[in-house]
């Protein structure tokens, strides 16, 4: 029993790590915004020498769930702009900038959310 003792607290220090490593490069904060522009069109090149359009969407309002605002910035790879009026649930890594988003209805916005983006 006294053997094993030292080897549960090693793992249990190293799971802990790991999770705090994975939250501190892939965690974030969301935050809700509404796509008010079709964000600046530009086109770079891959390592590869493929050319993909890429559209910016600079300086856009986000809130978090307490009706906080920030300003992000949204780079999407893609070949039609976002859809104009839509709300987008992001998860912002503040190392990182966006993470991910997907698109939501007005309805799942938390309530001071909806009195922001009105």
């Amino acid at each position: 029993m006294k053997k094993i003792i030292p080897f549960l607290v090693v793992l249990a220090v190293f799971t802990a790590g790991c999770f705090y490593a994975y939250n501190y490069f892939y965690g974030g904060t969301s935050y809700y915004t509404q796509i008010t522009t079709n964000g600046e069109k530009t086109t770079e090149k891959a390592t590869d020498g493929r050319q993909y359009t890429v559209y910016i969407y600079e300086n856009q309002s986000a809130y978090n769930e307490q009706g906080e605002k920030t300003t992000v910035t949204l780079r999407e790879s893609r070949e039609k702009p976002l859809r104009l009026k839509a709300y987008l649930k992001l998860i912002v890594n503040p190392r990182k900038g966006v993470l991910r988003w997907e698109e939501v209805t007005k309805n799942e916005l938390p309530e001071k959310v909806q009195n922001k983006l009105d």
